[in-house]
């Protein structure tokens, strides 16, 4: 269990780190060990917000096919960013591109993961 979140902190950390080189609207202040940080707020955002999250919009996710969890990682961006002062998301469409290239990431790292 360890070793996967320190896994999805890394992925978090280079995912971030890409979205900001290549999205415009992701802004990270400071060096290494805040976008470290960053990324273990995130990653124990996920671990600890997103299962209650998917229990309360289950039927969202039903009736959408899947794609509300979209939102809900949106929103645990978005709540990071308001409790990090390193990271800030300029408009909906750093914060969407931001979205989906975090969670590509972490689907291809856990794929590795399961092998």
């Amino acid at each position: 269990m360890s070793m996967k979140f320190l896994v999805l902190t890394i992925s978090n950390a280079l995912a971030l780190f890409l979205a900001e080189y290549y999205i415009d609207g992701v802004s990270l202040s400071g060096g290494y060990l805040e976008l470290f940080v960053a990324a273990f707020v995130i990653a124990l955002a996920n671990f600890l917000l997103k299962p209650g999250l998917k229990l309360i919009f289950g039927p969202f996710i039903i009736f959408s096919l899947g794609l509300f969890v979209i939102v809900i990682n949106m929103l645990i961006l978005y709540i990071s960013d308001l409790l990090l002062p390193q990271v800030e998301f300029s408009g909906f469409s750093a914060l969407f591109l931001t979205t989906l290239l975090l969670g590509i990431i972490n689907f291809i790292i856990s794929i590795g993961f399961k092998k």
